[in-house]
């Protein structure tokens, strides 16, 4: 596959160039957040997608300076600053220049508000994490902005639920896997769904849009409600919400 040494000013074909920059050379990359969002969804709602602006991605540490070198050929230069000062969290941030947009770089871990750790579910999808796992990133963001509830609206709507680990479905063992083990994780996924089901009026919805939706949330809430509790999750539990059950997420300056 030949590979352009100049980042394109067009997003998401950028994006793509991107992975298969990776994957050209044997390395995972896999993007995340509004791009993947863009990959997988083209219902009715997913139009305010064309808004996002810088790229996210996700790879292995193992990889990194590997990965280092393919963002040097793809043209990029790394944010010397923000990498300084947020490396060592894995995060990362590569500047393209002529196009003056940022891509940030995530190694091994989505580590926001919860962690998720991706490492072994970068081969599940040609291009992006999975669909699962991009809800799950969505959904324990435990201050959902209206921007948010459209994103997880727009993956609802276009995908459909199942137990597979099909890169095009929503997998409720793997949600019910990750929500019995981490009381935390499980209490942010639930009320970002209860979140999402309060808003679905205010979003111009069909009335049979609303109910597939409704049962959609409805069936990943009881898959998470259902799972089998480890006994670490049974003992957070007991202390509830009197103690913060998520990280602050100190956003970095990204400048260069």
């Amino acid at each position: 596959m030949s590979i352009e040494h100049k980042p394109l000013s067009d997003q998401l074909e950028e994006a793509k160039r991107i992975v298969d920059g990776g994957r050209s050379a044997g390395v995972t990359i896999r993007l995340l957040g509004g791009m993947a969002c863009r990959l997988h969804c083209h219902g009715p709602h997913s139009h305010h997608l064309r808004s996002y602006h810088d790229i996210d991605i996700v790879g292995l540490k193992k990889q990194y300076e590997r990965i280092e070198r393919i963002f040097d050929e793809l043209g990029y230069v790394p944010n010397r600053r923000f990498n300084f000062l947020y490396g060592g969290q894995g995060r990362l941030q590569f500047y393209d220049r002529s196009n003056s947009r940022n891509v940030d770089l995530l190694l091994d871990k989505f580590e926001m508000q919860h962690v998720v750790d991706l490492r072994t579910r970068l081969d599940i999808d040609e291009y992006t994490i999975p669909v699962t796992d991009l809800l799950i990133t969505k959904l324990q963001n435990v201050k959902l902005e209206a921007k948010d509830v459209l994103d997880l609206i727009a993956i609802l709507e276009d995908h459909e639920i199942d137990d597979s680990n099909n890169s095009e479905s929503i997998d409720l063992e793997y949600i019910s896997r990750l929500s019995s083990r981490d009381w935390g994780l499980h209490k942010s996924l639930v009320t970002g769904l209860d979140k999402v089901e309060t808003q679905l009026e205010n979003f111009g919805l069909k009335s049979s849009a609303r109910e597939s939706l409704h049962r959609k949330i409805d069936q990943i809430r009881n898959a998470a409600e259902s799972s089998q509790k480890t006994l670490k999750w049974r003992l957070r539990a007991i202390i509830g919400a009197r103690k913060k059950w998520y990280r602050e997420v100190e956003v970095g300056d990204g400048e260069l």
